[in-house]
């Protein structure tokens, strides 16, 4: 009888700390991540994770989904199909003023006028010589800027002056070349590969300077149910803080990084302008507010007033 009492007690003790362990067990090993992001220069943090070995060295499996449409990145987040991504941060407060639905944002990249990142460009050959000129002219631009294309026609009094064609990024230049479009309005990596005998730049560093200055370009951010992995969201964390540094100390490296998802800049990437990444607590937060603001005032879309602050996540959730 005592035998099998001594029994029973040692089962119930492995048992017992199976319960306990398995938790921590479960949280330890490696987790996916997918990642949505674009075939932009938005991307970097997220390709030099993965080209660095950063998340793996944190226990993340990183998996890149590459989106055309900005909308449909964020819809997809929110339904469950990504858990990060990049994404411009006008898409970001629509998401909340449709759906009231707010991404928890940790990281910001800032488009700078004095190393602007995009540029509206024409044809070498083109009549068009100022943004004046643009007057009764087609505009391609991608999905990324399709909130600040009337804020920007606005500022430069053509708006209902000019037909806006939405394209993909990739498709603006084959678009700009054969007549479709008279202006294109580009993004890096795009703009480090064009040849300068056949298109000229006619304005660059347009969202700084006809938008919004300082101009907050992309928020990266996480889906909210994820707020209580805080194991999970500090090994992104310092996953993503080294992917910065890296590409602050070295950002020839990073160049290369581009280059090698980008086919195209391959032999140009290292003429790439990068915009400049802001940590969660380095995050120009006033320039994301003026920049909500600058939309309402500016589009129809942008109905309401829109409350920044609860957007970024608080620093303790990404610590263990």
């Amino acid at each position: 009888m005592t035998k099998l009492l001594n029994i029973i007690i040692i089962v119930l003790a492995v048992a017992l700390i199976a319960v306990i362990l398995y938790p921590q067990i479960q949280e330890s090993r490696p987790k996916t991540v997918r990642f949505a992001c674009d075939s932009s220069v938005s991307s970097l943090p997220f390709l030099v994770g993965i080209e660095e070995s950063l998340f793996v060295k944190n226990r993340i499996i990183p998996e890149l989904v590459f989106y055309s449409d900005p909308d449909q990145a964020l819809q997809d987040l929110f339904a469950g199909n990504v858990e990060v991504g990049a994404f411009p941060w006008s898409t970001v407060f629509k998401r909340m003023l449709t759906q009231h639905e707010t991404l928890k944002v940790f990281m910001s990249e800032n488009f700078r006028q004095s190393l602007p990142v995009d540029a509206v460009v024409v044809l070498a050959k083109s009549r068009i010589k100022v943004l004046s000129d643009l007057k009764k002219k087609k505009l391609g631009y991608p999905p990324q800027f399709r909130d600040y294309v009337k804020p920007f026609l606005r500022t430069i009094n053509l708006q209902g002056e000019i037909t806006e064609v939405e394209f993909p990024l990739s498709a603006l230049t084959s678009k700009l070349r054969s007549g479709e479009i008279d202006a294109a309005w580009l993004l890096e990596p795009i703009i480090c590969t064009l040849d300068t005998s056949e298109f000229h730049i006619l304005q660059e560093g347009t969202l700084p300077k006809y938008v919004s200055a300082p101009f907050p370009g992309t928020a990266v951010g996480f889906n909210p149910v994820l707020i209580s992995k805080k194991v999970l969201l500090s090994r992104l964390k310092i996953s993503t803080d080294a992917a910065v540094a890296l590409v602050e100390t070295k950002p020839e490296k990073a160049k290369l990084i581009l280059g090698k998802y980008f086919s195209d800049c391959k032999n140009d990437c290292k003429l790439c302008r990068i915009p400049e990444l802001q940590r969660l607590v380095g995050i120009n937060k006033p320039a994301v507010s003026a920049l909500a603001t600058r939309l309402k005032d500016s589009t129809s879309v942008f109905n309401s007033d829109i409350e920044t602050k609860n957007i970024f996540v608080e620093p303790v959730r990404l610590t263990r």
